[in-house]
């Protein structure tokens, strides 16, 4: 009887356990979901890894794996199984630093500290730059222009908590509370740009006697000596 109940207990486990040696080398991928630290994985992304599909599960891993161990870019994965047919895969990229908005596409690329392109998303909180311009694909490196830019708003989004600004005429412009628009070159000292850029707030700000204070239209940092605009 002992024996027996033994068995029935091997048994039982071998049962629980079968499904899961035997549904991933038989079970077809049908659907595949993905998602990274910043919501859905864009197309650019999921066309890469769709040729999987009418896979094994236990192929569809290999294979995702093989590609993924390519990319640079991304930091760590794991995948999912979901019945009756769906892979998910969950991506951690590495750290996004920025993000770029192009209003062509209605998409916003997350970037990293070296200007290279993570993913493609529809919404971040990341501090973002608004451009006319098409997107690079992702894994690619923006131009060094942008890249100023980026770094621009982000020293300023570190001030002043400001989180959107927009290249325009071959310029950021970025909207201030209390004095209108600043202006800034896309390339330059961007430490000395910030630097005149909060003199000038801080003179503005302490003369509060002036009858120009509220009334400032912008602040335009791409000359030399900065000018600043009044309505």
């Amino acid at each position: 009887m002992k024996y027996l109940r033994f068995g029935i207990y091997i048994l039982i486990i071998f049962l629980l356990v079968l499904p899961f040696l035997v549904l991933p080398r038989v079970v077809k991928i049908k659907k595949i979901e993905c998602y990274s630290q910043y919501g859905l994985c864009s197309n650019e992304f999921l066309a890469k890894i769709d040729p999987v599909l009418g896979m094994s599960v236990d192929e569809a891993k290999k294979k995702i794996s093989e590609e993924l161990k390519n990319i640079k870019l991304i930091e760590d994965y794991s995948f999912r199984f979901k019945l009756p047919s769906i892979l998910r895969v969950d991506l951690i990229f590495n750290k996004a630093k920025y993000a770029l908005y192009s209003k062509n596409s209605s998409k916003v690329a997350v970037i990293d500290a070296k200007g290279t392109i993570l993913d493609k998303v529809q919404i971040t909180n990341l501090p973002r730059v608004i451009t006319d311009d098409d997107l690079p694909a992702v894994g690619e490196t923006v131009e060094s222009k942008k890249v100023f830019a980026l770094e621009l708003l982000y020293s300023i989004y570190y001030l002043y908590q400001i989180k959107e600004a927009e290249i325009v005429n071959d310029s950021l412009e970025i909207k201030m509370y209390d004095v209108g628009k600043i202006i800034f070159p896309l390339e330059g000292e961007r430490d000395i740009l910030l630097g005149s850029m909060k003199i000038i707030l801080s003179r503005l700000n302490a003369d509060t006697n002036s009858p120009k204070i509220g009334k400032v239209k912008e602040v335009d940092l791409r000359y030399k000596n900065p000018v600043v605009r009044y309505e």
